[in-house]
């Protein structure tokens, strides 16, 4: 397996793929609207520089995981440089073999050389298993609430 920091022009078929089959297959989906990824979205910020992807790739190339984050300065604390991973996904046969915590690790590991000082990782609670990310550090600091209209 081989874990890179990549372009989203270079992986945006890749991706589109594993998140699509990723919600199809497993709980992400229950509780929200169904998925329609804004990639023009994403492709805005990665022409911005506000975004970093990070992937998780079989020897053979074959994505199997990614971790997708915006960058940004906090408005609340004096425009601190922050990470906010927006999608953390894992091929539905290779998840519980550690390629989400070498995702985050390697996310990590990048944002230390970076001017990025806070990083920031959410969880959705209809998952059956513990959150990765106190294991890697991470300090619970909120809950969030959402209500679908």
């Amino acid at each position: 397996m081989h874990i890179a920091k990549e372009q989203l022009i270079d992986t945006v078929m890749d991706l589109d793929a594993l998140i699509r089959d990723y919600f199809a297959r497993t709980k992400a989906q229950d509780g929200i609207p169904p998925l329609r990824m804004n990639w023009k979205f994403y492709t805005d910020l990665a022409v911005a520089n506000r975004l970093a992807v990070f992937t998780a790739r079989a020897d053979d190339g074959a994505l199997i995981g990614f971790a997708m984050y915006i960058l940004g300065h906090h408005p609340q604390h004096g425009g601190m440089p922050f990470a906010m991973c927006n999608t953390l996904a894992v091929d539905v046969l290779h998840r519980n073999q550690g390629v989400g915590t070498l995702l985050v690790e390697a996310a990590l590991a990048y944002f230390k050389d970076t001017d990025i000082k806070m990083v920031m990782h959410g969880y959705r609670t209809i998952y059956d298993t513990e959150p990765l990310f106190p294991k890697l550090g991470f300090d619970l600091m909120e809950h969030i609430y959402m209500k679908v209209l």
